[in-house]
């Protein structure tokens, strides 16, 4: 089950009061880049200092955390902590992205698919949900950012050149099944940094013979932080003034949620 969040509590009361380094909370939509996201804060807060704590692909929506100005000195605090999802898994099918953004690496005909997904039960999906809780071994997915041999793995993709996938070690604290209908397994997880949801689907399927691939994702929580808190960003460049005040908190106020300053 989904632990409790605290809530932002800025503290701030007007726009006026907007200071120039601290947090912020940010509903991501579909389709902007988490760098997207990182730009627009740089326009509005008339900073050069911001990054984003864990980056959520275009295809995926939810909590985003942006540290700006000194806050940056805190960033590797926040990209530790760790992360919910709620999400869909699609079985059945199989890509080279391991979500539906890819091209279709089909396993078998689509009438053995359907066979197989039709003697499938939940039963059997929280078994192998069982399986990977714990700490696991991963492989990155093809498409990511990690470095191999000095590239990206997604540039070696888009060239057509195989390289061998590093494995990590994550942890998977939870791992629950919401809801079975097949083709589509609704699930919580809440996980270590560096978790790749796409590789659990991929892993998933492959564990249940069909293939598996994310069809949906939405970050809920990191660390003590919550989408409900968020600042619910359209992609667009103005700003709800007041509303991004109470998704904002200054680095004043970080050691109320445990963070300490770097020295």
């Amino acid at each position: 089950m989904q632990k409790p969040c605290l809530q932002n509590g800025s503290g701030l009361n007007s726009s006026s009061e907007f200071p120039s380094s601290g947090l912020i909370l940010l509903d991501k939509p579909l389709g902007p880049t988490s760098h997207d996201a990182v730009l627009w804060a740089r326009s509005i807060l008339k900073t050069k200092r911001a990054g984003h704590c864990g980056a959520l692909d275009p295809s995926a929506t939810g909590l985003l955390l942006l540290v700006v100005g000194n806050a940056v000195k805190c960033q590797s605090h926040f990209t530790s902590e760790r992360k919910t999802y709620r999400g869909t898994f699609r079985l059945g099918m199989t890509t080279d992205t391991d979500d539906l953004t890819g091209r279709p690496m089909p396993l078998f005909s689509e009438e053995e698919i359907q066979r197989r997904l039709s003697v499938l039960s939940a039963r059997d999906l929280a078994e192998v949900f069982r399986q990977f809780t714990g700490r696991i071994e991963q492989r990155v997915p093809r498409y990511s950012a990690v470095k191999v041999q000095g590239q990206r793995l997604y540039e070696w993709a888009r060239k057509g050149i195989s390289v061998e996938l590093p494995v990590k070690t994550v942890e998977i604290h939870a791992f629950d099944l919401l809801r079975c209908t097949p083709p589509e397994a609704e699930f919580f997880v809440e996980c270590s940094k560096g978790t790749y949801i796409r590789s659990l689907a991929r892993d998933i399927g492959e564990k249940l013979g069909v293939g598996g691939v994310l069809s949906s994702l939405c970050r809920e929580s990191i660390g003590p932080f919550c989408r409900g808190g968020a600042y619910r960003w359209g992609g667009e460049r103005d700003i709800r003034a007041d509303d991004l005040v109470k998704a904002f908190i200054p680095f004043q106020k970080f050691a109320e949620y445990g963070i300490r300053w770097p020295s």
